[in-house]
């Protein structure tokens, strides 16, 4: 064990040996029959802790009442909320009919720029004329079994 991790040890368990980890109790009394300085940074923590042992908890009357007892600030609406309160409106249905049509056509407008921007597999130099044109023939939702191509 090196004495950052002794340090670590006291930090978190005391200056205690007891109160150890059962895994780090021997390597740390190892350590102490050692090092001077690991003895002197547990005697250091032994002070502090006779010192905040020491130490008087004022008494705060009624305090849990306070807490318990006190108004909560107002909460803000949620995502959800706000988007169904700009969708539809509680007050003046009349001029706020386009939020809704704007929010219908959102989706539209994604697909065009998506199939403006990408290509799909479709390369303008493929020789796969015919099989593009039938795929279109089936794509127009037209009766084209009488018509040639």
């Amino acid at each position: 064990m090196t004495e950052d991790e002794f340090s670590k040890l006291l930090d978190l368990h005391g200056s205690v040996p007891d109160s150890w980890p059962s895994t780090q109790q021997e390597p740390a009394r190892r350590l102490l029959e050692l090092s001077a300085e690991a003895r002197d940074l547990q005697q250091l923590h032994q002070r502090l802790e006779t010192r905040l042992d020491r130490l008087q908890v004022p008494a705060f009357e009624g305090l849990e009442a306070r807490v318990l007892n006190q108004a909560l600030p107002p909460r803000s609406p949620g995502f959800v909320d706000r988007l169904l309160a700009w969708l539809v409106p509680a007050e003046g249905i009349g001029p706020q009919l386009w939020r809704p049509a704007v929010a219908a056509c959102l989706p539209l407008v994604f697909g065009v720029v998506l199939g403006n921007y990408f290509s799909f597999g479709i390369v303008p130099d493929s020789s796969d004329v015919d099989f593009w044109e039938d795929e279109l023939a089936m794509v127009a939702l037209v009766d084209v079994s009488d018509s040639e191509f």
